[in-house]
């Protein structure tokens, strides 16, 4: 043992971080996992009597009066290490390793992984969540109607964008307010960029498609991003630092809305947490010297973004349930033909936030064991 710290199986705890994440009943609550022992009301650092490990648990009689002992279990312990590869960073190409868990792709790769639509009945809500975050995208079959709504409730709450209510409707309308209203191609893109939201999910369910045309195409924006910094660097850091404005103009709402951020969106250790892509939104305000260099790096980007060697291509069909990170994910529409049959969808989207949460809550309580069917 180390003065201020031990190994477990080669990863370092401190004493400190040990005692204040006690989880005996008298430190941590049991079912809110909230602290109830304040580390800040003990000067002292905390030391150990005695550590051991007793078959799956590590175990800690520390030097208090009372006495007081801690145990791990090593599979909680484990998962929560800050030693090592987990927290360190360097940079690098953007989500080099992307939490270890996400696979990038292309057109090739996704269409060898086999991304099929899971059947509703079958799937269950870690599986769905899982594909979700290793992939950015999940498809639903055989979806019901009446049974959507508890499904997302099974999720957490919908992020209500203005006042639209839960779900909107996308399908060719007179006297839109929308180009998604209408039967034009729709290119990649994220919803959103015009407002300051959360990184959230967009749900796209399928009530009616017998038009000619429509396909869906989904696009994974990190792996391109990735391949666009490996292979321009200087423009890269271009739409990583500079500030554009997405806007909307909700006339039948009364709103206009505008949001300022950069297309890529990093975290202070340089790799991508978002990005905001929308021509339609698409708006600039750069300084006269800028605006050359930034159109250079805009035009290539979106050039990418186009190349059909990113593009998964796809049809929706009645009752299927399209699920996306909208912060990595663009998604798009060839144009269909209004007057040759309808075409329907509701969209929604969830935070997710709520996601993460239902995934992560195993690893919380490794002896609680979360496998709840999504139906």
């Amino acid at each position: 043992m180390h003065d201020t710290f031990l190994r477990v199986r080669g990863k370092r705890f401190h004493y400190l971080w040990l005692r204040d994440n006690c989880l005996s009943p008298e430190c941590h609550h049991a079912s809110s996992f909230q602290k109830i022992y304040d580390i800040s009301d003990h000067p002292v650092p905390p030391r150990p009597h005695a550590a051991w490990i007793d078959d799956d648990k590590l175990v800690i009689d520390w030097q208090e009066e009372p006495p007081h002992r801690s145990s791990f279990p090593l599979t909680w312990l484990l998962s929560q290490t800050y030693d090592g590869d987990n927290h360190t960073h360097t940079l690098r190409t953007p989500n080099s390793q992307l939490e270890g868990k996400k696979t990038l792709w292309n057109q090739a790769q996704l269409k060898a992984q086999g991304f099929e639509k899971l059947d509703f009945q079958a799937c269950s809500l870690p599986t769905l969540i899982e594909q979700l975050d290793v992939l950015g995208c999940v498809c639903l079959r055989n979806v019901p109607w009446p049974a959507l709504d508890p499904f997302v409730r099974s999720i957490g709450p919908v992020y209500e964008l203005l006042d639209l209510g839960r779900y909107s409707t996308v399908q060719a309308a007179a006297n839109n307010h929308d180009l998604s209203y209408e039967g034009n191609a729709l290119p990649p893109h994220t919803d959103l960029t015009y407002i300051p939201a959360p990184p959230v999910v967009q749900l796209l369910y399928c009530v009616e498609n017998q038009a000619t045309g429509g396909e869906t195409v989904l696009v994974d924006g990190f792996r391109v991003v990735q391949d666009f910094c490996a292979d321009h660097p200087d423009l890269f850091q271009i739409l990583a630092t500079s500030d554009v404005q997405f806007r909307q103009f909700f006339e039948q709402a009364g709103y206009f809305t505008a949001h300022k951020t950069p297309i890529i969106k990093l975290d202070k250790a340089g790799d991508i947490t978002q990005l905001y892509f929308s021509h339609k939104n698409f708006g600039l305000h750069l300084a006269f010297e800028k605006l050359e260099q930034f159109y250079q790096a805009y035009i290539m980007f979106s050039q990418y973004l186009k190349n059909p060697a990113y593009q998964y291509w796809f049809r929706l069909n009645p009752g299927d349930c399209l699920l996306l990170q909208n912060f990595r994910i663009l998604h798009g529409r060839s144009a269909f033909d209004p007057s040759s049959g309808p075409r329907h969808l509701k969209v929604a989207y969830l935070e997710w936030a709520y996601f993460t949460g239902r995934r992560d809550f195993p690893v919380l309580r490794p002896f609680y064991q979360v496998e709840s069917p999504i139906n």
